[in-house]
């Protein structure tokens, strides 16, 4: 990973998270689940997509991929290691028919280097225009956090899926956004947080006041 920290920006942005609590607790209890995304996008443009989101043989669980997804919302989807390659493109072709270039891309989980060339084929196989943004994800060990999934991108930047620890508070947000300052990387660098979206304003606000967001 490059340590150029003088170009590195970090990006907050959100995961979805369908049946999760920290979810399902951000919107009004009456809000109908295929108005959540329109709803998410008030707050913030860009979102990473599980596969459980997205790669089911039937409609994801926001309905009709062209109805539930506004078009000013940037999806990245995150293609985990046990995903079958042709079943996953064959679903990922189906979305991308709905939505053309609201899809930014694929973000491969963590694998080895036969999954991901297996992928890269299925899609080629597939004729499926969505790009592969990242290399497999690879785990790292962060202050504040329960998980830390860094994707590395083939162009030197990269994104990170990073699920925080519940009770984090404003030097718990500093002491993350100084290891990833740390960790280094290119601007700008998106910062996927498994959180109530609400919480990702915190995380901006110290990236921010720590001159890297």
């Amino acid at each position: 990973m490059s340590k150029d920290q003088q170009a590195l920006e970090l990006q907050a942005a959100g995961v979805a998270g369908p049946g999760e609590p920290w979810w399902e607790t951000f919107f009004p209890d009456d809000l109908p689940t295929d108005w959540q995304l329109e709803y998410y996008t008030h707050y913030h443009s860009r979102l990473l997509l599980p596969a459980t989101a997205w790669a089911a043989p039937d409609e994801g669980p926001f309905g009709p991929w062209a109805e539930a997804v506004p078009a000013k919302l940037q999806l990245t989807l995150e293609w985990p290691g046990g995903l079958p390659p042709e079943a996953g493109a064959a679903a990922l072709a189906r979305i991308e028919n709905d939505l053309g270039e609201t899809l930014q891309g694929v973000a491969l989980g963590v694998m080895g280097a036969e999954d991901a060339a297996a992928v890269e084929a299925a899609l080629e196989a597939g004729h499926v225009k969505t790009a592969v943004l990242t290399g497999p994800a690879e785990a790292h060990t962060l202050p504040g956090t329960r998980e830390a999934l860094w994707y590395p991108g083939r162009d030197g930047a990269g994104l990170w899926q990073i699920e925080p620890e519940a009770d984090l508070d404003p030097m718990g947000w500093r002491a993350l956004v100084e290891a990833l300052t740390a960790a280094g990387g290119q601007a700008p660098t998106p910062v996927f947080l498994r959180a109530r979206p609400d919480r990702l304003s915190e995380f901006r606000t110290i990236a921010q006041l720590l001159g890297v967001g």
